[in-house]
């Protein structure tokens, strides 16, 4: 079911750029969001974003779209454990996980809705 907002073929352009770019922003050196838990932000709306190009470049596959998310969350948090300047967090892979979720659920949402 393909979705409208956006085609198959930008919608796989863009999220190679976005996970690429989430790669290099968790293992270069960043100073922390000036905002409580703005880390945590980060990764959820991150995560979400990436989810939902994953599902609108893979249209029919809501969970495979999330559970890619989720594992390159998982490994990013696990190639910051070698990174002596980032760290690993257990919260920061349930902040990516959380925010794959919404990202697929939103989507599909706005799909239903417009028919």
């Amino acid at each position: 079911m393909p979705y409208p907002f956006i085609p198959r073929r930008l919608a796989l352009t863009l999220l190679l750029f976005w996970a690429s770019a989430i790669w290099i922003g968790s293992l270069i050196p960043l100073a922390a969001p000036p905002v409580d838990n703005g880390d945590k932000i980060q990764h959820f709306l991150g995560y979400g974003v990436l989810a939902a190009l994953a599902l609108a470049a893979f249209p029919p596959r809501m969970w495979r779209a999330w559970l890619g998310a989720t594992s390159m969350g998982v490994a990013v948090e696990c190639a910051q454990y070698f990174v002596p300047y980032r760290s690993f967090d257990l919260r920061d892979m349930l902040a990516n996980a959380l925010g794959a979720l919404l990202g697929v659920v939103l989507l599909r949402s706005l799909q239903a809705l417009r028919g």
